[in-house]
């Protein structure tokens, strides 16, 4: 037992506000701190913490208690475990509570499973911090290349697996850790015919997952170039990242890495930026946007999201400037905003990624960088989804994934705000676009997570001028060379045409698809009126060159839509990218009116 007189030091010692504060964004209202309730799911803040009083209460699910409840009820702590913990965090010296060695063993083994676990990951985290300093020069020559400090290094805890098959395992004998504790953390694995046992983690960088109170709860350990321990017996070569598994400690979908270290930046800056690796949380530490955080190795979670409510209130965005990249924003996109998330983006050039891009430009280059970041949705309705082609298949996956995004915004009147901005963005009539989005909602099954970029069927007949270009080749088959360099595909809107395209370009007739269109187009295109062309290559040339310029001069009139509702709204940025866009538009426009020499 805990005598009564420290207990009642920890608890005058601890700042309820600054432990509470760990884990929920908490703002100043009068007396009190009030911030979203942890316990259970609401949009106002009923949360009230009295730091005077040292107590807190939710107005919404009258949960109440001191900082001692407060941590065994979030946390899942006995009572000694929460004592111990705001020891620690204090500065009171707990009393020894066994003298007899042969008495205290066996108080330590009653600890709770998860006490003991924290304890071995710990115990863990400083075998790898000494061996970087010792023996760990591959993995400092790696953390000079990416231009990691010490102070980021010892922030971060970083640290050294050896190349060697069991010195961990040692270390953990000559401390008397029982092995299952540390098999049952992903450590150490048994050996299967010597016996013992062999570390899981070797020559790799380990960055330690922290909870929001510092402790350890499991790793993420890199490969390091020339390793001799992890050659496969199938010769495939090892994985980049290992990362522990699952345990009673540790739940990759409930912690994102970096937490512990971002929770001040979290406070100060009222938002967290959200990035997908390890090292882009590093880098950007280092590079002063301390609020960032990643999730370990999976997409974002709906815990997490939640988490990242509590919090913060507000992400920020920064994925990698790719497909992939994209993808992943858009999925974490949805996760957020149905957690009741506000979600900006800062979009990253193509190829690049955080880590890269805060070695390349610093704190100065990121800072601008910030300063252009956007409200998430509007970003993808102005950046992504109206920069497309003009084509119908353009035009599906806008309206899909916009259809995928659009319903979780709980905020009705948020939502037909950025249905009108999308009609316009696009250039099509609102009640369209409405009447597309619930299509589009109806045709995904529930779990459709991504984008189909397949264009869709229309039940009206195509362009006469798309269909024109099918029947040059159809009376021409030896024309197909120039329709593949004049990139005819991408100039056909509707998936019959583009169907009959790739009959002919993969050597088969141009009416093997007939089955599958419409008797109309069929008639069009195998007519056979273009036989009685003088020239059909000049013919053919100038019908997609006119095709082309028609797109074009459509594209640059959304544009022109597009920079006056900018500037109607007064988004200066925006309004300047739009007229760069429209203006190199106008001159790609010119220079296919220039006549041919």
């Amino acid at each position: 037992m805990i005598p009564e007189d420290v207990i009642g030091e920890i608890r005058q010692r601890a700042d309820i506000v600054a432990v509470i504060g760990q884990h929920v964004q908490l703002r100043k209202a009068g007396a009190n701190h009030k911030g979203l309730c942890p316990f259970h799911s609401e949009k106002s803040p009923s949360f009230n913490v009295n730091a005077a009083k040292g107590f807190f209460y939710c107005f919404g699910c009258q949960k109440k208690g001191d900082v001692f409840t407060f941590v065994m009820e979030y946390e899942g702590k006995s009572f000694s475990e929460a004592a111990e913990a705001l020891a620690r965090l204090t500065g009171v010296t707990l009393p020894e509570r066994v003298e007899d060695p042969a008495a205290r063993r066996a108080a330590v083994e009653a600890r709770s499973e998860k006490a003991q676990l924290f304890r071995v990951n710990q115990l863990a985290t400083e075998f790898f911090r000494e061996r970087l300093g010792s023996g760990g020069a591959a993995a400092r020559a790696y953390l000079a290349e990416r231009g990691v400090s010490d102070e980021i290094a010892e922030r971060f805890q970083l640290g050294y697996a050896p190349d060697e098959w069991g010195q961990l395992a040692d270390f953990f004998t000559a401390k008397k850790v029982p092995a299952r504790l540390a098999e049952s953390v992903g450590l150490i694995a048994p050996r299967q015919k010597a016996g013992g046992h062999y570390d899981r983690f070797r020559h790799r960088l380990v960055c330690p997952v922290m909870m929001t109170g510092g402790e350890v709860v499991g790793f993420s350990a890199r490969q390091l170039p020339g390793a001799v321990t992890t050659a496969s017996t199938s010769g495939d070569p090892p994985a980049k990242y290992i990362n522990s598994p699952e345990s009673p400690i540790y739940k990759k979908s409930k912690l994102l890495y970096g937490l512990y270290q971002a929770r001040d930046g979290m406070r100060s800056a009222g938002r967290a930026v959200l990035v997908e690796g390890n090292f882009d949380v590093i880098s950007l530490h280092q590079a002063g946007v301390t609020e960032t955080v990643a999730p370990l190795g999976t997409a974002l979670t709906e815990e997490q999201a939640e988490m990242l409510r509590r919090l913060a209130g507000k992400v920020v965005l920064l994925y990698d400037g790719d497909k992939a990249g994209r993808a992943a924003t858009l999925k974490a996109l949805r996760v957020l905003i149905a957690a009741g998330v506000e979600v900006a983006i800062v979009a990253l050039p193509a190829g690049e990624d955080p880590d890269s891009l805060a070695q390349k430009r610093g704190p100065a280059g990121l800072a601008a960088l910030f300063a252009k970041v956007r409200p998430a949705v509007e970003y993808f309705i102005d950046h992504v989804w109206s920069s497309g082609d003009g084509s119908s298949a353009a035009y599906a996956t806008a309206m899909r994934e916009a259809a995928a995004l659009l319903p979780a915004i709980k905020d009705e009147l948020r939502r037909r705000h950025l249905v009108d901005h999308l009609a316009g963005a696009l250039g099509v009539p609102v009640e369209r676009a409405r009447g597309d989005l619930r299509a589009a909602y109806r045709g995904q099954a529930p779990s459709a997570a991504e984008p189909s970029a397949k264009p869709v069927n229309s039940p009206q007949l195509p362009p006469t001028e798309e269909m024109d270009l099918l029947a040059y080749l159809a009376d021409f088959p030896d024309l197909l060379p120039v329709a593949e360099e004049l990139d005819v595909l991408s100039l056909l809107t509707d998936t019959r045409l583009r169907d009959m395209y790739s009959a002919a370009s993969g050597g088969r007739p141009i009416w093997s698809s007939c089955p599958e269109i419409s008797p109309e187009i069929a008639a069009h295109v195998l007519s056979g009126d273009k036989k009685a062309a003088e020239k059909p290559e000049r013919q053919l040339r100038e019908a997609a060159g006119n095709l082309k310029t028609r797109r074009e001069k459509e594209a640059r009139h959304r544009l022109v839509r597009q920079l006056e509702n900018a500037e109607r709204r007064r988004d200066e940025e925006l309004a300047r990218e739009l007229y760069a866009r429209a203006t190199e538009l106008r001159r790609t426009i010119d220079r296919g009116r220039q006549p041919k020499e």
